[in-house]
C-alpha cells in the first residue's frame, strides 16, 4: 500500500545554531529564498505525500503560522521539547493513529530521490548514504541490508553500511512497537531522553526487519550549527537543486 502521511521531527531547540539564526526554528532557516522544511514539503508533496504533520516546540507559533493555510500539513505540539529527545516527538505524532508513515527531521536538506526511494512498496526502511565528512554523523551497521545497529562512534560498531541520513519509512505495527519501547524507556528512566534513531528504531530492529537502503553518491545535508550551515549552503544546497533541475 503506498503511503500518504509524512511526519516531521521539528520540536528542538537547536541550540548550536543560535549564532547563525536566533529568531526561529531550524527548520525554517531559509537558503536560496526556500525554508528546509517549505522544501521538504514541497518534495514530500511530489512524491505522493497527501497528509504532513509537523511536530514543534521550540517557537512552535513558527510553525502554525507557516502552515496557516496548507489544507495538508497540521502541527503537533511536543510540550516538553526541552525536557525530552526525538523519539518524544516521534511519540506525539504516532501514538494516537499508528499508520504507515515517511519520518525526517526539518534540519536536513537532500535529493529527491532520497524520498523516491522509499514510495515503493516497502514495510519499514531506512535511507543512508555514502561518507559525506560533514562532521556528527551517525554511522549505520547493516550486514545484507538490514538495521542492526547506529551510532556516533564508529568503533562501537561492527560494519559500516553507510551515514543515516534522516529518513525512514515505518510501518503501523512499528510505529506501535516503536512507541511501546518508548513506554518501557520512561518507565525504567524516569525520562523520555531518548532519539528515535539510536534508540527507538534500533531497539525494535532486534524483531523487526528494518531495512536499509543505500545511495553511495546521495548529496545531503544536516544543519546542526555553524560549519553545517556553511557545508550545506555553499556544497549541498547547489548540488541538491541542480539535480532535482536535471531530473
Amino acid at each position: 500500500m503506498p503511503v500518504r502521511d509524512a511526519i516531521v521531527l521539528a520540536a528542538g531547540v537547536g541550540m548550536r545554531l543560535r549564532s547563525v539564526v536566533d529568531d526561529r526554528p531550524k527548520g525554517l532557516v531559509e537558503i536560496g529564498g526556500e525554508t528546509l522544511i517549505g522544501r521538504s514539503i514541497r518534495l514530500l508533496r511530489a512524491a505522493g505525500i497527501e497528509r504532513i504533520t509537523i511536530v514543534a516546540g521550540y517557537r512552535a507559533e513558527s510553525y502554525l503560522e507557516f502552515a496557516s493555510g496548507l489544507s495538508d500539513v497540521s502541527i503537533a505540539l511536543n510540550p516538553a521539547f526541552e525536557a525530552t529527545g526525538s523519539m518524544a516527538s516521534l511519540d506525539v505524532g504516532i501514538r494516537e493513529h499508528p499508520r504507515d508513515v515517511v519520518v525526517l527531521e526539518s534540519d536536513i536538506v537532500y535529493e529527491a530521490r532520497a524520498l523516491e526511494i522509499l514510495m515503493a512498496p516497502h514495510a519499514d526502511a531506512t535511507v543512508i548514504s555514502g561518507p559525506t565528512g560533514a562532521g556528527d554523523e551517525v554511522w549505520v551497521c547493516a550486514p545484507e541490508r538490514r538495521v542492526l545497529a547506529m551510532s556516533k562512534a564508529r568503533h562501537e560498531l561492527s560494519s559500516i553500511a553507510g551515514e543515516f541520513v534522516g529518513i525512514t519509512r515505518i510501518s503501523a505495527e512499528t510505529c506501535v512497537a516503536m512507541h511501546n519501547a518508548f513506554r518501557a524507556f520512561v518507565a525504567q528512566h524516569g525520562h523520555g531522553r531518548m532519539d528515535y534513531e539510536t534508540g527507538a528504531l534500533v531497539q525494535v530492529a532486534a524483531s523487526r526487519v528494518i531495512s536499509a537502503h543505500l545511495i553511495a553518491d546521495l548529496q545531503w545535508g544536516e544543519i546542526d550549527d555553524e560549519r553545517q550551515y556553511t557545508r550545506v549552503t555553499s556544497r549541498v544546497w547547489p548540488a541538491v537543486t541542480e539535480r532535482d533541475r536535471v531530473q
